[in-house]
């Protein structure tokens, strides 16, 4: 990171000790173009895992690998960037649902914001799972988690891991991916739950242009959704028509070249006297 996000990463303390791990933080985690170069992946090896206590989390810590890029990436945009402004949500909601929860940040970020909401986390990739489990554990928080991939079928199938946050499910049996990992039809499995309120976060790499076509008619009058979209500017027009045909505002909040990232909320309507 530059010097101007140290600086930023060192504010994002409430106590110095807190604000040094954090500038600590700044200082290790590289850019993309540095974490790709041979010299840093043969040093990386020896920085280790570090446990920051950033004041958005109000008070919960969040375990992250410094040298991992993509995980700094996550952290940037939480963080930094406030990707998941939970201030645009105008309810409490009764159910969370994480969909490709990653190494666990944004379910940190819900849990300390709404602890008496009821919240369910989802993710495929084994390395990330074990990060979200100490997540849990360190924090004694009541987050039900699930180390599995949401889709639209309940099967055994390929994954295919990129890095850290991106990895893809494969259909096609002759696509092979570098590891299996259960799947779930989310769609049932929603219908199971019946809030009354959520707060919906669906990053599935591509997964949620086949479930949320299903899913969307079945979302409470109340629900506010962050998600991403992964198949540019066409995925997101799609994504965005169809949530708006269901009575939700949706806004734009970043756009990456083949990824869109969104926020839509739907409120219930005024009661007529």
């Amino acid at each position: 990171m530059s010097t101007t996000k140290i600086s930023a990463c060192y504010a994002l303390g409430g106590r110095l000790r807190d604000k040094l791990k954090l500038a600590l933080f700044g200082l290790l985690a590289p850019p993309r173009e540095r974490a790709n170069k041979r010299w840093w992946r043969l040093g990386s090896r020896f920085i280790p895992k570090l446990w920051l206590r950033p004041k958005k989390l109000n008070g919960l810590r969040l375990l992250i690998q410094p040298s991992d890029w993509s995980q700094t990436v996550i952290f940037e945009e939480v963080f930094l960037q406030s990707s998941y402004d939970l201030d645009k949500l105008s309810f409490t909601p009764e159910l969370i649902l994480d969909c490709g929860a990653h190494i666990g940040t944004f379910s940190l970020l819900a849990k300390s914001r709404f602890p008496g909401s009821m919240l369910k986390a989802y993710e495929p990739n084994p390395q990330n799972a074990e990060f979200v489990r100490k997540q849990i554990a360190k924090n004694g928080l009541d987050i039900q988690f699930f180390e599995c991939a949401i889709s639209i079928e309940t099967k055994e199938l390929h994954f295919a891991i990129s890095n850290s946050h991106h990895g893809t499910l494969q259909h096609d049996p002759a696509s092979p991916g570098t590891c299996k990992v259960h799947a779930i039809d989310f769609i049932e499995t929603f219908q199971k739950f019946k809030p009354r309120s959520l707060l919906l976060k669906m990053d599935v790499e591509g997964e949620e242009r086949l479930i949320l076509p299903m899913l969307v008619p079945l979302l409470p009058q109340q629900t506010a959704l962050f998600f991403e979209t992964h198949a540019g500017e066409a995925g997101w027009r799609e994504m965005a028509a169809l949530l708006q045909a269901a009575g939700f505002l949706v806004e734009q909040v970043n756009a990456r070249g083949q990824f869109y990232d969104g926020f839509a909320q739907r409120n219930p309507a005024p009661t007529k006297l």
